[in-house]
């Protein structure tokens, strides 16, 4: 049975290449390693740097369902917004990350990104107004 949850695993954070600030979830069959995400939270946002799964598990659903669960463990820890340079359009255009955006107010971003989305709302009732 396939699990995604977060892990302090040294062994996911060498294999894919994560910095030791940063919060991972693995994707797991048994014992086995399938893939890997991480995001890094910073002061009001996050950043979801990377969605890795091993090339004989690539593929567009792994990627989403890992995404997805990276998201939703920001949105259970209170984030509400989300940053990215991830560069899948199919991937991040089906999460909903938006290309075009305005920084929200009151967050200070000291990197650039290519990638935007508001959690508020965001599983429950299709989305922030406000971000809209």
């Amino acid at each position: 049975m396939i699990e995604i949850k977060k892990t302090t695993s040294k062994e996911v954070y060498e294999e894919f290449g994560f910095d030791s600030s940063s919060t991972v979830m693995a994707v797991k069959d048994g014992d086995e390693l399938l893939g890997a995400g991480c995001v890094t939270l910073k002061d009001g946002y996050a950043v979801m740097d990377k969605v890795c799964m091993k090339e004989s598990y690539k593929m567009f659903n792994m990627d989403f369902g890992l995404a997805k669960s990276l998201l939703n463990m920001l949105d259970l820890a209170g984030v509400k917004y989300v940053f990215s340079n991830i560069d899948d359009d199919r991937l991040m255009t089906a999460l909903r990350f938006k290309k075009e955006f305005e920084i929200p107010e009151g967050v200070n971003i000291t990197d650039e990104y290519s990638r935007f989305l508001c959690l508020d709302g965001y599983f429950t009732s299709g989305g922030c107004e406000s971000c809209k």
